[in-house]
């Protein structure tokens, strides 16, 4: 549904992350679920994406012989920056900081982040710190949202520094 729906300009990522379906071995259940989390990039695709898997889900019931319903629960709009105001970020963590510890993201994030209320209302970026200890490869550091991720508390100091340059610099404009 997604390749066959969706721009490959405006990804979505859809991960099932639970499924659900009785308790007994030997009993077929009456009802199953599936959860999942829908990532995209765009609010048009966030509005389209129920239709669609409402109708893939309706579809593949009835080829089945049961029926099926989808709950949508929009958590979060999509987190999208200000091109002015990542420019500025970008700028002044490089002059602050070096072009060394600085890096803008070749690619779009589908994070699920809360700063997006924020964004909705307000000209801003979002900036990540990578926080992990020396001796974890950034490469293939665990995410912040994950099990395994490590946190390096030396790095708070710089965190702290990074931010209040942006807002006193933002305060000069």
């Amino acid at each position: 549904m997604i390749t066959g729906s969706f721009s490959v300009f405006d990804p979505i990522v859809a991960e099932v992350t639970q499924l659900s379906a009785g308790e007994a071995v030997n009993v077929i259940p009456s009802t199953a679920s599936i959860g999942a989390s829908v990532r995209t990039l765009s609010a048009e695709s966030t509005k389209r994406f129920p239709e669609l898997a409402t109708r893939l889900a309706e579809s593949v019931a009835i080829a089945h012989g049961c029926t099926a319903e989808l709950v949508w629960t929009e958590q979060y709009p999509v987190t999208v920056n200000d091109a002015a105001e990542a420019q500025f970020a970008l700028e002044t963590l490089t002059s602050e900081f070096g072009p060394v510890r600085v890096v803008e993201a070749p690619d779009p994030v589908m994070g699920s982040e809360d700063f997006s209320y924020v964004l909705e209302e307000v000209s801003g970026a979002f900036v990540f710190f990578f926080v992990s200890p020396a001796s974890v490869d950034p490469e293939t550091a665990a995410t912040n949202h994950s099990a395994e991720v490590l946190f390096d508390d030396a790095c708070l100091p710089d965190q702290v520094a990074a931010l209040a340059t942006l807002a006193w610099k933002r305060s000069q404009r």
